[in-house]
């Protein structure tokens, strides 16, 4: 896992490319590299994860000079991708080297072999061209910008303003998030000009030429080629046959492993699976608040109990809320989420000061086995469609007919209810932007499946809530100096999950039903079949207590109403309902204030 940067064109000198080095050295401790010839310039920030000699160092060059890798990532197959290139003479055991082997033996076919998360440039001296890509679920970033002739990249925005991209605001892309709490759902970010690399796309970089990427991998495509057993309990066996060689894969490592919590089902799943390939018990971090209402310490604590692991608690304070403030948009370059990224960030504080460099997590289930509540109202959809009265009847049991109307609606409809919450509740202002912020029509979300439900499951993974997930994991556990790896975003396992019929993910009104079924081997029936629990914190408690006079201090601000995106009048005083009572979604408070932070931070 590392940190990486370069120009291609008139613009790429050492001196450049030595500032985007210094804006990601945080991501990489262990060592830095440079490398540059006429019209290049690549750099590296490494934390050393596989070999840890002096072997792994980047740039690294083939032997014969035309290729040079600047890589991020882990290739958790990079054994097998190395056994299929016998007449390669190996000058280390690290998995870039495999993969810079494997680009100059199949060019952009090497990435139908690689199974992991990366990000990664190849300069071809002969061609006189930069190829860049991405993994599958875009778990590790890249970012790219024009400069000058050519192009900046990096993995994060930092490098490309290091290197001369001016920092200006991508005002579609703040409409977005201010009235639809849509952020990630497009290639731009919040500066304008500054773009990501697709998941699953690759790219050629060159003075003089547009950004052209192919993409490589489609869920759909891969998940219909799929055979799935007929039998339900061989479905339920090969599913955890999946989830563990994933997490064996992923096991893989020269330095220390540990493992970060939340009290629900998908982690007890990755401790159990971890205990059946490893046998040294890992440390396991999570985060907790004083209000018991939003602790999750009962349910980690038995996960521990039961696996027998180690389980370090970091409590999150509202004093650490203010805190790390600043911090926290600094580490991010974009605004994020709120509450939830302080207690992320603490936890990896933690886990690093612990001396654990790899961390793994439970990502990925829920989205390929529709873990959430807000997925129910799909299948409905779908059974209703489908006329099975009898079944939809039955997953309705208790449930106001008014209610499940309007969220079938909304899940099935090509937008979805954006900016609204599971009860359809508003959770953004859009009645309190400024009247010159103007965006474009509601996003085109690609819809690959037939049904609603895994469109619905595939926009989260794709788009939105997964999206966002991953970018800000990635920077807070890089931020620190730590690998995150989520074993059960591997392609294949995510494209089985979406080839199963829609019973394995929803019945009787549980979610993740086939999961919960085939875990009975591993976990106790206390954990395998309580009900999920998204994560909650204590924000709007916090919001309207001990910090209601810095969050007025912090949000009316002369500079705020000035870039004229959200209007004053309103804005205070839909806050000052809030702080008086009325509603209980404090995130639009938080969009204006995470913004302001921004753009202080970045603009100013």
């Amino acid at each position: 896992m590392c940190g990486i940067a370069g120009i291609v064109g008139s613009a790429a000198d050492p001196e450049r490319a030595a500032r985007m080095s210094a804006a990601v050295s945080h991501r990489g401790p262990d060592d830095d590299g440079a490398w540059h010839a006429d019209g290049v310039a690549l750099v590296h920030r490494r934390l050393a994860i596989i070999d840890l000699s002096p072997a792994g160092h980047q740039p690294m060059a083939t032997r014969d000079g035309r290729y040079h890798i600047v890589y991020n990532g882990e290739l958790f197959n990079f054994r097998e991708v190395a056994a299929e290139l016998p007449n390669v003479a190996w000058r280390s055991r690290s998995d870039t080297e495999v993969v810079l082997e494997a680009f100059a033996a199949w060019g952009p076919e090497c990435l139908e072999r690689f199974v992991g998360m990366y990000a990664f440039a190849i300069w071809d001296a002969l061609e006189r061209r930069l190829f860049v890509a991405r993994d599958r679920l875009g778990i590790k970033p890249f970012y790219v910008a024009r400069l000058g002739d050519g192009w900046a990249f990096g993995s994060e925005i930092a490098a490309l303003l290091a290197a001369g991209v001016p920092a200006r605001a991508d005002e579609t892309t703040i409409y977005d998030f201010l009235a639809r709490d849509f952020y990630e759902h497009r290639d731009a970010t919040f500066f304008a000009g500054i773009s990501k690399l697709p998941p699953g796309h690759w790219a050629w970089l060159a003075a003089g030429r547009d950004l052209a990427p192919m993409r490589y991998w489609d869920l759909a495509e891969a998940s219909a080629r799929i055979e799935v057993p007929r039998s339900r309990a061989e479905r339920g066996e090969r599913l955890i046959g999946e989830l563990g060689h994933a997490v064996e894969l992923a096991l893989e490592s020269d330095v220390p492993v540990g493992i970060t919590l939340s009290g629900g089902l998908d982690s007890a799943v990755l401790l159990a699976l971890v205990d059946r390939v490893k046998t040294a018990k890992l440390a396991a971090f999570s985060f907790d608040f004083e209000d018991a209402r939003y602790s999750e310490r009962p349910w980690v604590e038995a996960m521990a109990t039961h696996t027998g692991h180690v389980s370090t608690f970091r409590t999150v304070t509202p004093d650490d809320f203010v805190r790390t403030l600043e911090s926290m948009i600094a580490t991010h370059q974009e605004p994020h989420a709120g509450l939830p990224i302080v207690a992320y960030q603490l936890c990896f504080q933690t886990l690093r000061a612990a001396d654990v460099i790899v961390a793994m997590d439970g990502s990925g289930i829920d989205e390929g086995l529709a873990g959430y509540d807000r997925f129910k109202p799909a299948y409905w959809a779908d059974l209703d469609s489908a006329g099975d009265t009898a079944t939809l009847a039955r997953e309705l049991d208790g449930i106001d007919p008014g209610i499940a109307r309007a969220q079938m609606r909304a899940a099935a409809s090509r937008h979805g209810e954006q900016g609204r919450g599971q009860d359809l509740t508003a959770s953004v202002r859009p009645d309190c932007l400024a009247p010159g912020l103007r965006g474009a029509g509601p996003p085109e979300l690609e819809r690959p499946f037939p049904d609603a439900l895994r469109n619905l499951m595939y926009r989260e993974l794709r788009y939105t809530k997964l999206p966002r997930a991953l970018r800000f994991r990635d920077r807070l556990s890089m931020a620190y100096g730590a690998e995150l790896r989520p074993p059960f975003l591997d392609h294949r396992v995510l494209a089985y999950m979406f080839a199963l019929p829609a019973e394995d993910r929803i019945a009787q009104g549980r979610t993740k039903a086939l999961l919960r079924d085939a875990a009975a081997v591993m976990l106790p029936d206390a954990v395998r079949l309580a009900s999920k629990r998204s994560v909650q914190t204590p924000q709007r408690e916090w919001f309207r207590g001990p910090l209601a006079g810095w969050l007025r201090e912090r949000v009316d601000r002369r500079s705020f109403w000035e870039r004229g995106w959200v209007a004053r009048e309103p804005a205070l005083a839909a806050m000052e309902q809030f702080l008086a009572g009325n509603g209980d979604n404090s995130f639009f408070i938080w969009q204006w204030l995470a913004l302001e932070e921004w753009a202080r931070a970045f603009l100013d």
